[in-house]
């Protein structure tokens, strides 16, 4: 039995028995007793199955529609996803949104209509081993949309740094570095761009999603991937 199967298994059924259910509650006010139960429940399931992705267990909404009515229907309108601390393609401490649409659950599998995620890389994300070794910060400029990476203990070298997406690819481009102000010879400039190079597939990523903008923002990165209508095993 999948994760949604148990709940949404015979919707026929299950909405005449829901539509009966609630009709003879809603006299006695037990009918908001039984929404929060469902609404509980069903939130768990979405939570669970979500967490098997992300290894994280997200929290859960369902949006403003009776949970007793979605059960009902078999289909949930508007799902959204939220989880901390998420690790994916090496990079650690990802904040998730995910805004999921039209979630139903077929004889095998469950097919969204179109998802929406939103993704918060902090800068402490950013820096990476290499950098972080060395001593490296990494400072941000929302209004410029740059990274401002800056090596040694005091801050001695100062690397500019655009990054932008690329088709399903994150690229960071640094600018010239800069050692107390002053330009460094040429081959130590070329050696502190390399470290500061990245460049991070987004391919193969679930629900069919794409990456269609990145921002820089005062905390770190918004990365925003889109998906249409997809289906999965659950």
């Amino acid at each position: 039995m999948t994760v949604f199967g148990r709940l949404i298994s015979r919707a026929g059924a299950r909405r005449r028995v829901t539509l009966a259910v609630v009709a003879a509650l809603a006299p006695t006010g037990t009918v908001g007793v039984a929404e929060l139960v469902c609404r509980g429940k069903i939130g768990e399931r979405f939570a669970k199955e979500a967490g098997k992705r992300l290894g994280r267990t997200p929290s859960v909404d369902l949006g403003a529609t009776p949970a007793l009515w979605q059960l009902a229907r078999g289909s949930f309108p508007d799902v959204e996803l939220t989880a901390d601390g998420v690790t994916t393609r090496r990079i650690s401490g990802l904040g998730i949104a995910a805004h999921l649409r039209k979630v139903r659950q077929g004889s095998r599998t469950v097919t969204v209509r179109s998802s929406t995620v939103d993704v918060d890389v902090p800068a402490v994300s950013l820096a990476g081993g290499t950098l972080q070794s060395l001593g490296g910060v990494v400072a941000l400029s929302a209004k410029s949309g740059q990274l401002i990476v800056r090596l040694g203990r005091v801050g001695a070298f100062t690397v500019p740094i655009a990054p932008a997406l690329h088709g399903d690819t994150i690229r960071t481009a640094p600018g010239r570095p800069t050692f107390n102000g002053a330009l460094p010879p040429g081959a130590l400039a070329h050696k502190v761009t390399d470290m500061a190079e990245r460049a991070v597939e987004l391919t193969g990523l679930p629900l069919a999603l794409e990456p269609r903008r990145l921002a820089v923002t005062d905390d770190g990165l918004c990365l925003t991937p889109h998906g249409g209508p997809a289906a999965f095993h659950a």
